[in-house]
Formats: structure tokens, sequence, C-alpha cells
């Protein structure tokens, strides 16, 4: 078996309190759960951060090429969203 671990950096532009930070998020991270059973996400850093968020994707396959296709097309999708901007994005494959 092979673990993918995405990290990104979310800015978060038009927020103005960490209760609308906290709705984003969470609809982010739904959205990413419908994916599919083998992937799980979390936030990760920057809680307490108004204009900011880190969360972590991680993804289980026993290919590791499927698990950097799965990863990529997440990146992908959540550079399109309208609510925050990827700032940083990093993955592993372990």
């Amino acid at each position: 078996m092979r673990v993918g671990l995405l990290t990104l950096r979310l800015r978060l532009p038009a927020v103005a309190s960490i209760k609308e930070k906290r709705s984003i998020v969470k609809r982010v991270i739904a959205a990413v759960e419908r994916r599919g059973p083998a992937i799980a996400v979390a936030e990760a850093d920057d809680l307490n951060t108004r204009d900011r968020t880190t969360i972590r994707i991680a993804h289980l396959s026993t290919d590791p090429r499927h698990t950097e296709s799965v990863l990529m097309s997440l990146c992908c999708a959540l550079e399109l969203e309208k609510d925050c901007t990827v700032e940083r994005s990093e993955m592993e494959i372990l």
C-alpha cells in the first residue's frame, strides 16, 4: 500500500471572521471527502488565523501513480475554488 499526502496552504482573502473561515473550510473539506473512501482530509495548521489555512489530504492506494493522479486532480479542483486561493502545495508519496 502507498500513502499520498498533499499539503495545501490556502489563502482566504474575503473572510471577515473566524466563523466565516470555518464555514468555508468545512465546505472545502466536505467536497474533498466526497471524492471517495480512500481519502482523508483535515485542517492541519493556521487554525486561529482568519485569512489562511493549511489542509492535509491523504490518499491510500496500491498504485502510486493513481494516488498521484487523485491528489493532483484535487489540487486542481481546489485551485478553481472561488472562496480560496492555493498559495502553496506539496505532495509526498510514502
